[in-house]
């Protein structure tokens, strides 16, 4: 490692200054900081240290978000299983983001005072509620009620299961609280425990956990119905929690809390899949030196907290009150990104999938179709994890945007013949589903996974808890709304002018990519922060890499 290429530290932050929250043996490892201490961590970490336990950590962690990918899934069999295709059905499906859109502010301000652990072990609670009143919703529902005449029409099979429905109301609302608050906390906890070599692809298992779920949806809830699917993720639910239980606290998260002790524990777990200490003199992995640079990196995040004001000052900047701050910028990113997401159309098509597949008349029945669909998402989230730290997030971005738009096209020009001129296309019944299988694939290598793996690696550590609260409530609350007007819009300006608009939003996502955000692949949060602040943000070339890993 070059020294001569650090910058020196912020005048804002020098070394030795140590607010006064911070005391005791926090201010003593500030003071002793020294970039030397990173090259003799550096040197040390060569002997022993491992990454498995990383994995093993947020693969723990992402269980609850598969729950959450079911959540997602779910509509698209059950649905059509108890006929609620009308304004009902619309509210079932929708009510999962509104309750998400609620978990995530929720857990992004409390993840700031109760952990990030705890929280997510909390999830727990809700998530079986949530379930077991689906369970029971439908439960009550009878087979043949809904297959006889006065099932056919979607009045008639409301005023016949209202209680039913309100209860699948309450079910939706509580699996999407837990579904919004792992997009918030997972992806906290996961960018907080490992290093900067793995980030990208330990990131990207938010993703694979939820198309995962999708796809477990898709076939458990296709095959046995909503009750055994309802079921068995209400079980899944106590697994994750307790499988979650034995995995460690974020380390950063505990050094800023002034817990170096318990924080000394986690992260020798996470270097070296043991806690037992390092003895005097051992080749083995050293933690001490990493925790010094948390404890200096905690320190600048709250002198920058205090001098621009917090969530206000970001505001102020964006409103064009005083300068703009790199963390309003990061924050205007990650908005930018996680709208895109949504506005692609992605979850309407998730939600939908097995009713856009009755629509095109498609070769292959609605239900094997929307598995061969979300087995495509999850082979595709394995090839962003193989990808996303060889390629790099931009360019991911960049592919995946534009042949979004190219499948997106193509599907409309389909509905343009087959619906609005009346064509004859039997011959080419095969194409709506290669078109979304093409349209599901290039999503989750690239504007899938990677918008929350960015949130955090884009989002300092004073405003990660805030920050990714507001990033996911955008996506949560876009998601709302995409569903809600999806069938109104299917029904009122049709299916080609629908996937239109989808298209065109992937087009201009192309181009906010190629031109606004920078690439982050292997920078430390010092470097991502300097080229924000300079405004210089695609031509990052200089990578650095030090034992503080993403605070």
């Amino acid at each position: 490692m070059n020294h001569s290429n650090h910058a020196a530290p912020p005048a804002a932050a020098p070394a030795n200054a140590v607010p006064p929250r911070l005391s005791g043996e926090r201010r003593n490892s500030a003071a002793k900081w020294s970039l030397s201490t990173i090259a003799e961590a550096d040197r040390a970490a060569i002997l022993g240290k491992k990454k498995w336990p990383q994995h093993v950590a947020a693969l723990a962690a992402t269980l609850t978000s598969l729950v959450g990918g079911a959540v997602l899934g779910w509509t698209s069999p059950v649905l059509d299983e108890l006929h609620l295709m009308g304004p009902s059905g619309s509210w079932v499906a929708s009510l999962a983001p509104l309750g998400a859109l609620g978990g995530a502010a929720l857990s992004g301000w409390l993840a700031r005072w109760a952990g990030r652990k705890p929280l997510i072990l909390a999830l727990v609670i809700p998530n079986v509620a949530g379930w077991s009143v689906l369970v029971a919703a439908s439960g009550n529902v009878s087979p043949s009620l809904c297959h006889s005449p006065g099932c056919a029409s979607r009045a008639g099979f409301e005023v016949l299961v209202a209680p039913q429905i309100d209860m699948l109301y309450a079910g939706r609302l509580l699996t999407g609280l837990c579904a919004g608050a792992a997009t918030v906390l997972v992806p906290m906890y996961s960018a907080e425990i490992s290093e900067p070599a793995i980030r990208g692809t330990i990131g990207v298992y938010l993703d694979l956990s939820l198309t995962v779920g999708i796809l477990m949806a898709y076939v458990v809830g296709g095959l046995a119905g909503q009750v055994y699917l309802s079921g068995l993720c209400g079980a899944l639910s106590l697994v994750a929690a307790i499988t979650f239980f034995f995995m460690p606290e974020s380390p950063q998260f505990l050094v800023v809390k002034g817990r170096r002790a318990e924080a000394e524990d986690a992260l020798r777990w996470l270097r070296t899949g043991s806690s037992a200490p390092t003895p005097k003199g051992s080749h083995r992995v050293d933690v001490s030196a990493e925790l010094d640079a948390m404890t200096r990196l905690a320190v600048e995040s709250e002198e920058r907290e205090r001098a621009s004001g917090g969530i206000l000052g970001a505001v102020r900047g964006l409103c064009g009150e005083g300068s703009v701050s790199p963390t309003s910028r990061a924050v205007v990113l990650v908005v930018m990104l996680m709208a895109l997401q949504q506005l692609s159309g992605i979850d309407a098509i998730i939600f939908f999938l097995q009713s856009i597949f009755k629509k095109s008349d498609s070769s292959l029945e609605p239900m094997h179709s929307t598995i061969v669909v979300g087995s495509v998402q999850v082979a595709a989230t394995l090839v962003a994890a193989l990808l996303v730290e060889r390629a790099g997030r931009r360019l991911l971005l960049g592919v995946s945007g534009s042949l979004m738009a190219a499948s997106l096209a193509a599907l409309l020009v389909y509905f343009l013949f087959h619906k609005e001129l009346d064509v004859d296309l039997n011959a080419f019944s095969w194409l709506p589903v290669s078109c979304l299988s093409a349209f599901v694939f290039v999503y989750c290598i690239g504007f899938g996974p990677l918008p929350f793996l960015m949130m955090a690696e884009f989002l300092p550590l004073e405003a990660r808890s805030w920050g990714c609260g507001l990033a996911a409530c955008v996506n949560w609350s876009l998601m709302f709304v995409v569903v809600r007007v999806f069938n109104l819009l299917m029904n009122n300006i049709g299916e080609a002018a629908t996937f239109g608009i989808f298209c065109a939003i992937c087009i201009l996502g192309t181009l906010f990519v190629l031109t606004l955000v920078p690439e982050t692949q292997g920078k430390t949060p010092a470097e991502i922060r300097q080229y924000l602040q300079d405004r210089e943000i695609h031509t990052v070339t200089r990578r650095v890499s030090t034992p503080g890993g993403v605070v």
